[in-house]
């Protein structure tokens, strides 16, 4: 669902395709493997096998960015590759009747890491389905491949400090000191975890270690993804080792003190912060909700005009519901599903006669909807609706937000402003001339 604001503004809605129940798109259940540098297919199964030469599909990388990665259009006369994907992509072509319309990834790189979404779409039909991809390099048998090394640093306290690095890791590794015994030292250890150009991890971690507890010393670095590990050990003798004085203990012994008591300093201030915090989080929910009381006393009823609207379009008689009934295969109408209402919102006096009243709240219910924009019109676009129809948006006169696959986009500008798991059943909208303001409601 759609809206804009103007001079003189009116509701629109867009509707999602519907698709038959009985044609379905599989990607896969489980993240799919791939090693950097090979090959992997990325899944996607459209049952019952209806796929057709004329079917389009298309491939997007959808996290952490939309990306384009392959086009399949106009039963093959165009077959593009996405940006950063070139020569690297494949669809098995010779497959489509059996409704295989799977991606063949090449040359894995560490950017192809995240989740991709698999659209197909003919003219009875359109679907997708999503299926993730994990990257992790590749380890395997050969020592040379991400090796791990020790460093002795020298004495420190009344022990000696040891580093332990490492690069080459896909995704993030795991870094774990272990002593005699196979006594872990992970919470004695400073660990620093580094990505560099090719997007690969570097670790370095220190830890301390003394005579009495771990001279047999061992630094496990671990792909937990792959389940597999590289590693490396040191003994050191007693004679390497320093002698602390009385002194020098009775010394550690008083400065541990100081450091508890800063450290109940910090926590006593940041306790204080906190409270604050929390405070003013709930004075914010407070005015959220007295905004949205204020905004619904401005309550309209509004109603769809069966004379602005797109042709598949059809209104119910009493003006309050729209739905898609897609015409015969091949009549397909071109432009934007969308309808408009019959209502305008002019400035008025109230009922006093001493000021404008410029404000308007209605509410939509778009139900479990995937696609839908909402939003205001001006007059001048409002008239193409009936006169034309629109192709597109006009970058004036039209002002909306949109849902599109779980994120908001505000009409004017191509970014993402929210991402919610809840889909909202019901949005209110709330038009405020005086302040310029166009607003939308979870209801």
């Amino acid at each position: 669902v759609c809206v804009t604001a103007g001079p003189f503004l009116s509701l629109s809605v867009f509707l999602a395709l519907s698709v038959p129940e009985k044609v379905s798109l599989a990607g896969s259940r489980h993240p799919v493997m791939g090693f950097i540098g090979q090959d992997v297919v990325l899944p996607c199964q459209l049952s019952p096998h209806a796929g057709l030469p004329s079917m389009d599909v298309q491939w997007r990388k959808i996290d952490p960015e939309f990306i384009v990665v392959h086009e399949y259009l106009k039963e093959g006369t165009q077959e593009l590759p996405g940006q950063g994907y070139q020569t690297r992509t494949e669809l098995f072509l010779s497959e489509f009747h059996r409704g295989n319309i799977s991606l063949k990834l090449k040359r894995l790189q560490v950017a192809d890491d995240g989740q991709y979404r698999c659209f197909a779409r003919s003219l009875e039909w359109s679907l997708d389905a999503t299926t993730e991809l994990r990257v992790a390099g590749s380890l395997g048998s050969d020592p040379a491949v991400a090796p791990v090394f020790i460093d002795v640093l020298g004495p420190r306290s009344s022990g000696i400090s040891l580093a332990c690095r490492s690069t080459g890791w896909f995704p993030k590794p795991e870094l774990q000191w272990v002593g005699k015994n196979q006594q872990n030292l992970s919470t004695e250890t400073v660990t620093d975890v580094t990505q560099g150009k090719e997007n690969l991890y570097s670790v370095v971690s220190h830890v301390t270690v003394t005579e009495e507890d771990n001279r047999d010393i061992s630094c496990i670095v671990r792909n937990s993804l792959l389940e597999m590990e590289r590693q490396s050990a040191i003994h050191l003798s007693s004679d390497v080792f320093p002698r602390v004085s009385p002194w020098l203990a009775a010394f550690w012994a008083l400065f541990v003190l100081v450091l508890i008591a800063a450290g109940a300093c910090a926590y006593l201030g940041y306790t204080v912060k906190r409270k604050a915090s929390q405070k003013k989080h709930a004075e914010k929910e407070t005015l959220l909700t007295l905004g949205f009381r204020r905004a619904r006393s401005y309550m309209v009823p509004v109603t769809l005009d069966t004379s602005h609207k797109h042709p598949e379009l059809k209104v119910s008689e009493d003006g309050r519901r729209v739905w898609h009934k897609p015409p015969p295969s091949g009549l397909a109408t071109s432009g934007i599903l969308i309808t408009v209402g019959r209502e305008g919102f002019v400035p008025r006096r109230d009922h006093g006669g001493e000021s404008q009243v410029c404000k308007w709240y209605w509410e939509v219910q778009v139900e479990d909807s995937l696609y839908w924009e909402l939003g205001v019109l001006s007059a001048t676009v409002r008239d193409k609706v009936r006169q034309e129809g629109l192709e597109s948006f006009p970058e004036e006169g039209c002002l909306a937000l949109r849902r599109s696959e779980g994120r908001y986009h505000p009409s004017e500008a191509d970014t993402v402003i929210q991402s919610w798991a809840v889909k909202p059943t019901v949005v209110g909208v709330f038009l405020d001339l005086e302040e310029g303001n166009l607003s939308f409601y979870s209801v």
